[in-house]
């Protein structure tokens, strides 16, 4: 009987000595990697890696859009100097017109 009380005793001054632990002194976040091991400085290559990753991947994506824009660009205003010729010419289509309906109506 006594035996199994010292184990009990035993078992649960352990467990509230884990989770004291556990918890530590520090409860602000980030406490982990307050103490700069190994394991946090590779944590933290990780993520700076990701991100950098995720960043060039987004310049990536930006370059190409930019890219399609400038061409769609360049199209549209070869579309609208080709419609500015045409209408210049047009207009001296309908001038010379003009002109022979006068000289039609004054004969």
């Amino acid at each position: 009987m006594l035996r199994t009380c010292a184990n009990v005793l035993r078992q649960r001054t352990s467990q509230v000595w884990v989770s004291v632990r556990l918890m530590g002194n520090d409860p602000s976040p980030g406490s982990i990697n307050a103490a700069h091991d190994k394991f946090a400085e590779r944590e933290q290559a990780l993520e700076n890696s990701y991100f950098r990753k995720q960043n060039e991947e987004l310049l990536a994506k930006l370059r190409q859009r930019h890219d399609d824009l400038e061409k769609q660009s360049d199209v549209i205003e070869t579309e609208q100097e080709r419609i500015e010729a045409e209408i210049k010419k047009l207009e001296q289509q309908r001038e010379e017109l003009m002109r022979k309906g006068q000289k039609t109506s004054k004969a």
